[in-house]
């Protein structure tokens, strides 16, 4: 079949090898990063003696696919070099299958290709790219386009090497279904599988006929592709059924049409008008980072080479369009259905939005191949996917950068309590003086905090929130929490003695972007020590005494024995 083609090597490899060396470096600050973010404190070891109890995740949330990389992940005793390796593991190999299958069915010359894969594996709308316990759901994401390939290279192989891909491709899709929203986009892969099947028919049997027959030939002849969904959805629902505040977390419901309407605008302005808001705020504000990928993006538009003849027809720019909105009304809709809406002020509310990269990647491409009927295909790549690549990987690095930050102000927290003798309280409130700084910062979660706690004085019932960022009835609220079924939060104890931690900015307090570049001279360059340099970024009190604002737990306990 001219559709299954093979391309020449020299070439492929070549955009290949630009396409690994771009996602390297573009995710490079990815390995600096090892810092615990949300969650993952409760999910992942930061040393082997921190307690973490993730039975929640087979019996509660429903997740076992999740537990097992987790567990894994502990059980090396290096889990945060497990999960980087898993997230880089999906950007690189998900991007490389993705730019195989789009060059073999003859969809994107290489310069598309590649481009298209950079925009959806560089994507900045999703903000936690250096989150640990989320890299379960990049990996995942990359498995998708893994068992693409084999199911591509499978469609015209035969025998024995045959049923080997399909099996492969069928694991491998199924392991992909840990990020539950995968399934959409597989939908979607079946649906060019039997595309492929369609346009291999005989169209003398006419449209309807033929149409039927694609149909049944993709049903009959790979049922495990069709099945595949309700066997992952009957486990869960049999053995891994969601209980307690995760059953009432997914509020499953069917959205009227306004409730539909609204919340594809959220997931628009969320995932792309608020990207390109803060590119251009970003930009002005850094635009060192924007440079440097410009030059990185001018340097991959050289060597790339596209193709120097046009050949878009009108099917092929309408084609792409009409199928980045369709997918992104879909990729949208499993969270509107269970009552989610994703946002840009939180960095943790953008873990929804990991696949709305194809969306704009396919909208890029259908305006290349319209501008390129006029301006030629190297001037109309250079500016669609050219100022989009710079775009996103400048906004991804700015992201990057905050992250880090985020992590110096956590590293420079725990350290301090490590030094001090614990005192008389188990419960803490944090009075977060960055949270007015002059540079974005957002207040530390639950987990956070109190992960925090334990990392310095051990594994006692500790409960920490950041003041400003909780209700005053928090307290009374983690003890119903605490205390339901398949709950997280069975280790957290709000009704010990209380004190008030104070973060306020210290000496070596900075801007993000200056904080990490100089983290980044003292870690690479050993322009400093690295402790010195933590010890300057805060400064920290502790004042015994119950929490002014929150609201009391009846029955708290008024005294603790300090754990050291």
């Amino acid at each position: 079949m001219s559709s299954l083609s093979r391309p020449s090597l020299p070439p492929l490899l070549r955009a290949i090898a630009i396409l690994i060396i771009v996602l390297l470096v573009a995710h490079a600050p990815m390995l600096l990063n090892d810092g615990l973010f949300m969650d993952d404190w409760l999910v992942l070891k930061p040393r082997p003696d921190y307690f973490v109890d993730i039975d929640f995740l087979l019996n509660g949330a429903g997740h076992p696919i999740f537990f097992s990389y987790d567990t894994f992940a502990n059980w090396t005793g290096a889990p945060v070099v497990v999960m980087v390796s898993l997230a880089l593991a999906g950007i690189v190999l998900g991007a490389v299958c993705l730019t195989l299958t789009a060059i073999r069915l003859d969809l994107l010359d290489r310069a598309e290709a590649v481009g298209f894969a950079l925009i959806v594996w560089t994507y900045p709308g999703y903000q936690l790219w250096a989150g640990k316990a989320n890299a379960v759901y990049v990996f995942s994401f990359g498995l998708l386009f893994i068992g693409a390939w084999l199911l591509t290279l499978a469609f015209s192989a035969r025998g024995p090497r045959r049923v080997l891909l399909r099996v492969l491709a069928s694991l491998v899709f199924l392991l992909s279904f840990a990020l539950n929203s995968t399934i959409v986009l597989y939908a979607f892969m079946v649906l060019g599988l039997f595309v492929a099947i369609w346009r291999s028919g005989d169209a003398a049997h006419g449209f309807v006929r033929r149409t039927w027959l694609a149909a049944w030939r993709c049903a009959l002849g790979y049922p495990e592709l069709m099945v595949l969904p309700l066997v992952y959805w009957g486990t869960l629902n049999i053995w891994f059924k969601r209980i307690g505040v995760y059953a009432q977390h997914y509020d499953a419901h069917f959205p009227t049409l306004g409730e539909l309407a609204r919340g594809w605008w959220a997931f628009f302005v969320t995932g792309y008008r608020d990207v390109v808001a803060h590119a251009i705020r970003a930009a002005i504000q850094v635009p060192a980072l924007f440079i440097a990928a410009a030059v990185l993006v001018g340097i991959v538009l050289l060597l790339l080479r596209p193709d120097t003849k046009s050949t878009a027809s009108r099917s092929a720019i309408t084609i792409p369009l009409a199928l980045a909105v369709v997918l992104f009304l879909a990729l949208s809709s499993p969270y509107l259905i269970a009552g989610l809406r994703p946002s840009s002020t939180h960095f943790y509310e953008s873990r929804h939005l990991l696949m709305f990269g194809v969306p704009l990647a396919l909208t890029l491409l259908a305006f290349k191949r319209q501008a390129e009927r006029r301006s030629g295909p190297g001037a109309a790549f250079a500016v669609m996917f050219g100022v989009g690549l710079i775009v996103s990987i400048g906004m991804l690095w700015s992201d990057y950068v905050f992250m880090q930050a985020r992590t110096l102000k956590q590293q420079a927290l725990a350290r301090d309590l490590a030094s001090r003798i614990q005192p008389a309280a188990t419960v803490y409130a944090l009075d977060d003086g960055f949270f007015d700084y002059p540079s974005r910062h957002v207040p530390f979660g639950l987990a956070e905090v109190t992960g925090m706690l334990r990392l310095a004085w051990g594994n006692q019932p500790f409960f920490g929130f950041a003041l400003r960022a909780e209700r005053p009835d928090i307290l009374r609220g983690m003890d119903e929490a605490r205390k339901a079924p398949g709950s997280a939060f069975h280790h957290f104890d709000p009704s010990g003695p209380q004190a008030t931690i104070s973060l306020q900015p210290g000496t070596g307090a900075a801007p993000n972007q200056t904080l990490v570049r100089k983290y980044y001279a003292c870690r690479l360059l050993a322009r400093c020590d690295v402790g010195e340099f933590l010890a300057q970024v805060a400064e920290v009190t502790i004042k015994l005494g119950p929490i002014a604002g929150v609201l009391p737990l009846e029955g708290a306990s008024k005294s603790v024995t300090p754990g050291r």
